[in-house]
């Protein structure tokens, strides 16, 4: 409907999911590559090309879901990285009796890592996954996760953490200082799902100065700083046990003190400020372009998107 309006506003189309990446490459992502899926939902790339013609601007928070949707013909995406809230999450709250209480209830010592999630407990998140990684290497090095959030898998997600012995799921925490603590003080962020178009909590965890562990599709990789935590391939178990035993035996302490120094994060204002300063562009632009002008830039865009979109080595088949 916005798409559709006539008037002479400016409309820009916002991608605050990734339905691509949230379920058709998880389904069926184990027997298939992603171009034979994007074939397979060609007709979605044609739905997307088709926004893409109505709307002035396509806002992506994270560059990989940009580019990606560059290479399937949608040339007006561009990325404006969201942000935290500002003054919240500090290395400052580090609380190593915080740490030692969680690990204490892990039945771990001070001398194990203390390993963190934080997220809606849904199939998508792969926290099950993060679980069984977990469970594996705790049984070569001294490891535990906490892992905090709510959601329609929770039951599940604490059975398996109870049978893992090596995890334990909390409830959702409401008090934002509270969370703030508790993941500074936590040794790293694990993360499963490779379909976050920002990822808040990975953005929360560097500003905490917490090294990262975290797929290498979706938004969460953006948020990884040299030499501190890992990056693994989406979605293989084998991979994120690798990454996780390669972060322990790097030494914790060192890369956290790395992370620290990479914990200034782009904060929720100046999203807002470079977004609206985009919207400001292109209403000038808009003011500027003769009407004719602009009818034919639609038809020719329209044109373009039909025609299959980028030259690009990953762009989907129509």
């Amino acid at each position: 409907m916005a798409g559709r309006w006539q008037g002479a506003a400016t409309r820009s189309l916002v991608m605050h999911c990734d339905p691509l990446a949230a379920y058709a490459y998880r389904w069926f992502g184990g027997f298939a590559t992603t171009n034979a899926i994007d074939r397979l939902f060609s007709w979605f790339w044609r739905h997307l090309r088709r926004l893409d013609a109505m709307f002035d601007l396509v806002v992506c928070a994270n560059r990989q879901l940009a580019r990606r949707l560059d290479c399937g013909g949608i040339g007006k995406a561009e990325t404006v990285a969201m942000g935290v809230e500002a003054g919240v999450f500090s290395p400052s709250l580090r609380s190593p009796e915080l740490r030692a209480s969680a690990l204490q209830s892990l039945g771990l010592g001070h001398d194990a890592t203390l390993l963190i999630g934080i997220g809606r407990l849904s199939s998508e998140k792969r926290w099950d996954m993060v679980i069984r990684a977990v469970e594996e290497i705790a049984s070569t090095r001294p490891v535990g996760l906490l892992l905090v959030g709510e959601g329609s898998r929770h039951n599940r997600l604490k059975r398996m953490a109870e049978k893992s012995g090596s995890a334990v799921v909390l409830p959702a925490l409401t008090d934002r200082s509270e969370l703030a603590r508790l993941l500074a003080s936590a040794d790293a962020l694990v993360h499963g799902c490779e379909a976050e178009t920002f990822c808040m909590v990975a953005a929360e965890a560097r500003a905490s100065g917490i090294p990262l562990i975290v797929p290498d599709r979706g938004a969460a990789v953006d948020q990884v700083v040299g030499e501190a935590g890992g990056i693994y391939r989406a979605g293989n178990q084998r991979a994120l046990q690798r990454a996780i035993g390669d972060f322990i035996d790097g030494g914790a302490e060192q890369q956290r003190m790395r992370a620290m120094r990479h914990s200034d994060v782009r904060t929720i204002e100046e999203h807002f400020g470079q977004l609206f300063a985009r919207y400001s562009q292109l209403r000038s632009e808009r003011r500027a372009e003769p009407s004719h002008a602009r009818s034919i830039r639609l038809v020719a865009d329209c044109h373009t998107r039909q025609l299959g979109g980028r030259d690009c080595a990953t762009a989907p088949i129509t």
